[in-house]
């Protein structure tokens, strides 16, 4: 069952790689600090909320889920028997595999962006997550539903805005 939902997971983040890019073009930290600046760019920021709230954030970015990450906990004796072996250990282990990360679409995520722009499809969208693989799925999803002018941010937050010097906090 763990080996089944890790390949699943796998293949998601494939599928969100494979797809043809349709967005206009990714770009740096830098080339859309600018582009908020000169062209009033809004920076969508599509992780779960709970990334976006304790993980950090760019400043004026505006959360729109493209996911939900949702976790199915594993029975309590299952539970139980994780915190017997790390206090027989004295040491955290790596529970990830005990437990059930699951990505769910967000439904309204086209109808909130249009929102945001109050209907201009023209208004520039600049995309970003964690690391860039989420972002490239939402601007493709945004592209292919009519809107125009949608960037990728190279890297997302932590390997594109941060690295930059750019600034970022909230967490």
């Amino acid at each position: 069952m763990k080996k089944v939902l890790l390949i699943v997971m796998l293949g998601l983040l494939g599928l969100l790689h494979a797809e043809d890019v349709v967005y206009l073009d990714d770009i740096s930290a830098k080339e859309a600090a600018e582009m908020v600046k000169k062209e009033g760019a809004i920076i969508i920021d599509v992780r779960d909320p709970v990334e976006f709230l304790y993980t950090g954030h760019v400043p004026g970015a505006v959360n729109v889920p493209v996911f939900f990450v949702r976790i199915d906990l594993p029975p309590l004796d299952t539970r139980l028997k994780i915190a017997a072996l790390e206090r027989k250990k004295e040491k955290a282990i790596h529970v990830k595999k005990s437990y059930r990360p699951m990505m769910d679409e967000n439904k309204n995520f086209l109808e909130d962006v249009k929102k945001l722009t109050k209907g201009d499809l023209e208004k520039p969208l600049i995309v970003i997550c964690h690391s860039g693989n989420r972002s490239v799925f939402a601007a493709n999803r945004l592209a292919k539903n009519g809107f125009e002018n949608v960037y990728n941010l190279e890297g997302g937050l932590v390997f594109g805005w941060i690295p930059a010097g750019l600034p970022a906090g909230g967490q």
